[in-house]
C-alpha cells in the first residue's frame, strides 16, 4: 500500500472540492451531502448562521435547490495546507453565490476557510466559515 504524500492529499482535496461544486451546480443533494463529515459545522457568510451537522447542511442546500431563484455557489481554493501528521487540512479561497432577481442576478462573494479530515476513500469537510465581502446586482443583458 502506497503512502499518500502532501501533494496526493492536496490533489484529493481539490478533487473533492470540485465534486462538491459540481453537485451544487447540478442541485444534487446526495452529492453535496457526500462532502460533509457527520460532525460538520458551517458558518454562513452574510448572517453568520451556524449550520451544525452534515445532514443539516445538506438540508440547507435541499431548501436552496427548491428556490427557483437559486443558481449556484462556487468555491475556488487559493491555498490548501496539509497538517503533519495528515489528520486534517486547511483550505482557504474565494466563493461566489448567484441568485436570479427580477432584473438580473444578485452576486454575493467573499472568502472562506475550510477544514478537511481524512476518511476512508478520501477527505470530507469538518467545517467551513464564509465571509461575505461583496454584494452586488448585475442587470440582465
Amino acid at each position: 500500500m502506497a503512502i499518500a504524500t502532501p501533494a496526493d492529499d492536496t490533489a484529493a482535496i481539490r478533487a473533492a472540492r470540485a465534486a462538491y461544486n459540481a453537485a451544487i451546480i447540478a442541485h444534487d443533494v446526495a452529492g453535496v451531502r457526500a462532502a460533509f463529515a457527520d460532525d460538520y459545522t458551517g458558518i454562513a457568510g452574510s448572517g453568520g448562521e451556524l449550520i451544525a451537522g452534515g445532514d443539516a447542511m445538506a438540508g440547507y442546500f435541499a431548501n436552496a435547490f427548491r428556490n427557483p431563484a437559486f443558481i449556484a455557489f462556487v468555491r475556488t481554493p487559493d491555498v490548501i495546507t496539509i497538517a503533519t501528521p495528515a489528520d486534517r487540512a486547511m483550505e482557504r479561497g474565494q466563493w461566489l453565490g448567484r441568485t436570479r432577481t427580477a432584473t438580473g442576478e444578485a452576486c454575493l462573494q467573499g472568502e472562506y476557510l475550510a477544514v478537511w479530515v481524512p476518511v476512508r476513500g478520501g477527505w470530507q469537510l469538518r467545517s467551513e466559515t464564509f465571509v461575505t465581502l461583496s454584494n452586488s446586482t448585475v442587470a440582465a443583458s
